[in-house]
């Protein structure tokens, strides 16, 4: 009988990945997850997961220790921590090195890494980016804007995955939902009203994102999985962006769902929708990055993911009247809470 695959989960607190890689009946893979505190190992443990300690995203040489033990890693704890995803790869590249086998690295990324500056005015981008029809790749290397911790990690993973021959697969998450007790831009734009008493966007709100549900995006990292361990051959490295999306919304919009939100429960004044300046929420949020406060909640980042669809038949199931609702509940949820700070991070 052929070993089974040993497969490391970064990012797996939030039990979505690992609970749909779990749902496969006699799986034919190992796994394990990077986990910051002690009392996380039972709860892992109890679902069949071995725990991994580690002290954080930074402890390099922790995440490259457990790196060289397993076949595929799932890095889905951040887009933008470099040092986390070259101690990856740098231990996939000594498993494959010391054990001959195919080492595969999954990621997840943003789609910010393709948004636009349109309240400096910089570049303004509406254009719909397909990860079939465009070279993605090449449209991250050769962007103009210095500015994009997304896009130099993406870089980094798969320029690193080529020098050391492993194959490396990335996901760029557009907004992703499902967060009632999480974070997210969606989170953000809630403090922000609760703390204002009416909800606020920056600029004019025109700026269009895509959105996925969380549950939506595990299928995703789900079948690139299948897809490896089948031995089937599947885009990667410079061709390996995923795009990740069913549906989208301007910032007007969540807004607006949450100003009427607010309003009809009484955490708010008005149902009216105010602009912020990109000064104050990246105050708020960002530690005073008016180019991060830009990206994340004023652009246009709008993606079409023809890979998934087309290559591995991935098939979303939420859609507008489960976001209306996601709205709803985030704001009723954020009411009762008392100081949580969402930053962004």
């Amino acid at each position: 009988m052929a070993a089974k695959t040993q497969i490391l989960v970064l990012g797996a607190t939030g039990g979505s990945i690992v609970i749909e890689l779990l749902k496969a009946k006699d799986h034919p893979y190992i796994l394990s997850a990077l986990v910051r505190r002690p009392e996380q190992v039972d709860k892992l443990k109890d679902v069949g997961v071995k725990s991994i300690l580690f002290k954080g995203l930074d402890d390099v040489d922790a995440i490259r220790n457990a790196a060289k033990d397993h076949d595929i890693i799932i890095a889905a704890a951040s887009a933008r921590n470099a040092n986390s995803a070259k101690a990856c790869l740098e231990g996939l590249a000594e498993r494959k090195r010391n054990h001959g086998k195919e080492v595969h690295y999954i990621h997840i990324s943003g789609t910010s890494m393709i948004g636009d500056w349109p309240e400096t005015g910089e570049r303004i981008d509406t254009s719909i980016h397909s990860d079939i029809d465009e070279d993605i790749y090449v449209t991250e290397r050769d962007h103009a804007e210095s500015h994009s911790p997304v896009r130099a990690v993406d870089q980094l993973v798969v320029n690193t995955g080529e020098k050391e021959n492993v194959k490396t697969y990335i996901i760029p998450g557009p907004l992703i939902w499902l967060f009632t007790e999480g974070f997210g831009q969606v989170h953000m734009m809630v403090q922000l009203a609760l703390k204002k008493r009416h909800a606020v966007h920056i600029g004019s709100g025109s700026g269009i994102w895509n959105r996925v549900h969380i549950l939506d995006l595990t299928k995703l990292f789900s079948l690139i999985v299948n897809n490896i361990i089948s031995n089937k051959e599947i885009p990667s490295g410079k061709t390996g962006y995923y795009f990740a999306e069913n549906g989208f919304q301007t910032w007007h919009s969540i807004a607006a769902g949450i100003g009427w939100t607010g309003y009809e429960i009484g955490v708010i004044d008005t149902p009216a929708v105010a602009n912020i300046s990109l000064e104050e929420v990246a105050d708020e949020f960002f530690g005073g990055d008016t180019r991060d406060a830009e990206g994340v909640l004023a652009s246009n980042s709008r993606t079409k993911a023809d890979r998934a669809r087309q290559v591995l038949g991935w098939k979303p199931t939420y859609g507008d009247e489960a976001w209306i609702q996601e709205i709803k509940e985030v704001v009723t949820t954020m009411s009762k809470e008392s100081g949580k700070d969402h930053s962004f991070r």
